[in-house]
């Protein structure tokens, strides 16, 4: 609750190139509304 987490979402890809392909992704990447992406 405490934690400062304001959200965890996934979105599927091999790469980062995958993630930019998405138009709209991109754009959250772009504008710095994504803070971190991890791969698993």
């Amino acid at each position: 609750m405490l934690s400062g987490v304001k959200g965890i979402f996934t979105m599927h890809g091999k790469n980062i190139e995958d993630i930019h392909a998405n138009i709209y992704v991109k754009k959250m990447i772009d504008r710095k509304m994504i803070e971190k992406i991890i791969f698993i």
